[in-house]
């Protein structure tokens, strides 16, 4: 039973160690950049601002809406009225009043409405007046609204003008979400080196301490049979101690960058990462010229140029006086009942028209001129952004073209270099064993040897991300389509 009890125990204890034990992946440069488009907190981020920016355009085509109003309601009447015949006379009025009105502005300047009404009254007389009407009536009526802006807002300048702003002020928006989906993406990717970066330091910085504790060992056991100088012990322990701080201060840094890495692609905490670099120094590619008027940057100031130019002649159509003609076209009927009053309004026995002009103008504030003035400074803004942009869009691609040929003859070098400094370094040790060579020299040479290690390992990284960044200049690290998609 004991026996059962404690194989119970180890199975449990296995399964549980099993259930806890840390996920692994693989990262490259592709995965990294995937997973940060996919779970990333800081994509999310940027899908949900831009998600906002909807409701603008959403806002200036409200305005041309339908609109439905229905009123309903019961009125009771005992008021004093100046046509009473007498002062003590009481008539008593109940009405039902019923409105219903359906109304729709477009952006021709144009508005029209639909109106149908009723009201039914029933008369409690006080007295017995001479040819007293109905005591109960009912009155209907139809009609047809039309209004056509004549002057301010000439059909419909201004409104088309503000909805095109809109529209192109969102398109413009939703363009440059591909730019900053690139700055993610980017990002991602400098913190996959700078991890790997950090580990390579870490553990080349573990491999050069044990280097010096070999070489510590060796000078002991010299010192020992009475060989070495004096203060080669002294020199190489206090060299050991450096790499033992470097060994601590590089695991710290290397910790950082991955708990970083694995919060930037919203990984589980504690996930074990195997960094997939390709095999060599890949050459610096050929890539066709870019248009620059093909850059997202530059399409999307070019919308806003456009959102601006508009904005501008919603404005000026605006400062106009209001002169609107006004149409209406009613039909009635009235009946003792319902049905009679309806078969009025259908017939249309009994029509009312209305025609004219109606004429509004503001003045005071001379906020119209400033308005006028404001956007005309918004519109000469957006140009100038425009021209500028146009110019850094050239430096920053020639600029990133640049820096990738110079991190390449920098990783091609350091890779030189450090073979060069393993070289010397295996040779000092030799000749220090020989006893030819003074202890100081063989520690600056060992040392030379681990930094010509680490900075091949940045340039290494600096050479891929200058890559990285060269084809984000280009608009090639994101595709259009890839950031329309990710929606």
């Amino acid at each position: 039973m004991v026996k059962v009890f404690l194989a119970f125990l180890s199975t449990t204890a296995m399964q549980g160690a099993y259930a806890q034990a840390p996920k692994e992946i693989t990262l490259n440069q592709r995965t990294v950049a995937e997973l940060v488009l996919k779970q990333g907190l800081q994509t999310k981020e940027v899908n949900l601002k831009y998600q906002q920016f909807r409701l603008a355009p959403a806002e200036a085509l409200s305005k041309y809406d339908w609109t439905l109003k229905a009123e309903s309601g019961f009125e009771y009447d005992k008021s004093a009225s100046l046509l009473t015949s007498s002062d003590l006379k009481e008539d008593k009025f109940e009405r039902y009043k019923t409105t219903v009105s359906l109304n729709k502005p477009f952006t021709t300047g144009t508005t029209l409405g639909l109106e149908l009404s009723r009201l039914s009254q029933k008369v409690d007389y006080d007295g017995s007046p001479t040819n007293p009407p109905p005591s109960e009536q009912t009155l209907d009526s139809a009609g047809l609204l039309l209004e056509q802006a004549l002057l301010g807002n000439f059909f419909g300048v201004a409104d088309r003008g503000n909805v095109n702003a809109a529209e192109l002020t969102y398109e413009a928006q939703t363009i440059t979400r591909a730019n900053e989906l690139e700055d993610v993406v980017m990002g991602a990717i400098r913190q996959f080196w700078n991890t790997y970066v950090a580990q390579e330091n870490f553990k080349e910085s573990v491999a050069s301490r044990d280097r010096t504790k070999k070489l510590v060992d060796a000078v002991k056991r010299k010192t020992s049979l009475g060989y070495s100088n004096p203060g080669d012990l002294p020199q190489i322990q206090a060299e050991f101690e450096t790499r033992e701080q470097k060994v601590k201060t590089s695991s710290t840094d290397y910790l950082n960058n991955l708990e970083n890495l694995i919060t930037l692609l919203s990984l589980e905490p504690g996930t074990e990462i195997k960094f997939q670099i390709p095999a060599g120094i890949p050459a610096v590619p050929k890539l066709p010229t870019k248009k620059v008027e093909d850059l997202r940057s530059v399409r999307s100031q070019k919308l806003k140029v456009e959102a601006a130019s508009e904005s501008l002649s919603a404005a000026e159509s605006e400062s106009y006086p209001t002169l609107n003609f006004v149409g209406k076209v009613y039909t009635t009927g009235v009946d003792e009942n319902s049905e009679g009053s309806y078969s009025d309004v259908v017939s249309g026995s009994r029509p009312k028209y209305y025609m004219g002009l109606r004429f509004e103008y503001k003045f005071g504030s001379d906020v119209q001129n400033e308005k006028i003035i404001n956007r005309k400074l918004t519109k000469d803004l957006e140009s100038t952004r425009l021209s500028r942009q146009l110019l850094e869009a050239e430096d920053t691609e020639l600029q990133a073209q640049r820096k990738v040929q110079s991190t390449y003859a920098v990783v091609q070098s350091a890779l030189k270099q450090k073979g060069y400094r393993e070289k010397a370094s295996q040779e000092l040790n030799r000749s220090y064993n020989q006893g030819r060579t003074d202890i100081s020299i063989l520690i600056t040479a060992m040392n030379n040897y681990f930094d010509s290690e680490v900075q091949y390992i940045r340039a290494l990284g600096d050479y891929a991300i200058a890559l990285n960044e060269w084809a984000a200049s280009r608009d090639e690290l994101i595709p259009d389509d890839a950031a329309v998609s990710d929606k």
